[in-house]
């Protein structure tokens, strides 16, 4: 079973599937992505749900000059022939996307360069993500857009400022009921140190 796996981390307590390719990206603690996936230039913060066919990072190209073509401004084109031709403009086909902590991806999504998932997302299967998604929202359709909020907004102030994912092994087994029950206001008041 392979990863393709280049200029990257993978943490030892999460996991990438097989016949993926994962370059230049990062994945933090108990995370995981699905079969077949394509990551690239991607942070992906802790206990992230990722289905398979997922992909990021895929490159962009200039809509500003004569041709789209990468032949045009690309150091890595493609096709093996450049006419000749010195790379007049800089363009940055690569940007960065990060994927915050605890978000729920659903199969065949894809998310667009410099694009950033907030924490606690959702992003319904076969979405393209082209523009941010904000802390705890669920978003869906091609482009993707947000249907509603997990929480209020009372409950995702007071999980942003908690950031429970940072928490250690042993205080996420003291707090069992916060994460086995519906969200409210008295459970999160009733977390223990």
């Amino acid at each position: 079973m392979f990863v393709y796996k280049k200029k990257s981390a993978i943490s030892s307590k999460s996991r990438v599937f097989p016949f993926s390719r994962f370059t230049n990206s990062k994945i933090e603690d108990f995370s995981y992505i699905g079969l077949f996936a394509f990551v690239n230039n991607t942070s992906i913060g802790k206990y992230c749900s990722i289905s398979m066919n997922f992909k990021s990072g895929l490159g962009i190209h200039p809509t500003s000059l004569a041709s789209t073509s990468p032949i045009f401004y690309s150091k890595k084109y493609a096709i093996k022939s450049s006419f000749g031709f010195g790379r007049l403009k800089t363009v940055n086909e690569y940007k960065r996307v990060t994927i915050g902590h605890d978000v729920w991806i659903g199969a065949d999504v894809i998310i667009m360069d410099g694009v950033k998932v907030g924490n606690g997302a959702i992003i319904a299967a076969k979405a393209v993500v082209t523009k941010d998604v904000p802390n705890y929202a669920v978003v869906a359709g091609v482009p993707a857009k947000c249907i509603k909020y997990r929480f209020s907004g009372e409950i995702i102030s007071k999980l942003e400022a908690l950031s429970w994912w940072d928490w250690s092994e042993e205080k996420i087994k003291k707090n069992k009921l916060f994460f086995t029950n519906d969200m409210t206001l008295d459970l999160i008041d009733q977390i223990k140190d």
